[in-house]
C-alpha cells in the first residue's frame, strides 16, 4: 500500500498550512506587541483572570455574580481601547476561530466513520 496517505505527512503539511497563513502570521505579530509592553501584559492577564473565575463558578453550578460580569465587560471594553490590545483580542479571536474551524472538520470526518 505504498500510494496511502501518510496522517502525519498531512499533519505536517496542515501545519505548515496554518503558520504560513495571514491570521496566524497576525496574531503573531498582535502577541509580539503586546509582550513588549508589560502595563497592556498585565491588562490582558487580569481580564483572563477575570474570565477564568467566572467560567470556575459557572462550571460549578453556581451563580455567576452580574456585578463581575459587568466588571469583566467594562475590562473588556477599557481594554480595547488600546489599539495594540484591541489588535491582539481580534487577532486571536481570529486565531482561535480558525483552529476551532479546522478542529471542526477533522472531528466532523472521523465521526462520520463511526455512524
Amino acid at each position: 500500500m505504498a500510494d496511502a496517505i501518510s496522517p502525519y505527512d498531512k499533519a505536517h503539511e496542515l501545519a505548515r498550512a496554518i503558520t504560513n497563513s495571514t491570521v496566524y502570521k497576525r496574531y503573531v505579530e498582535a502577541k509580539a506587541a503586546v509582550e513588549q509592553n508589560p502595563e497592556y501584559q498585565k491588562k490582558i492577564l487580569k481580564i483572563r483572570n477575570q474570565q477564568m473565575e467566572l467560567n470556575r463558578v459557572q462550571m460549578l453550578g453556581e451563580e455567576v455574580d452580574s456585578d463581575a460580569v459587568l466588571e469583566l465587560s467594562q475590562m473588556f471594553a477599557r481594554a480595547n481601547q488600546n489599539q495594540v490590545i484591541a489588535e491582539f483580542f481580534n487577532a486571536e479571536g481570529s486565531f482561535i476561530q480558525m483552529f476551532n474551524d479546522l478542529m471542526g472538520i477533522i472531528q466532523d470526518t472521523v465521526e462520520a466513520g463511526f455512524e
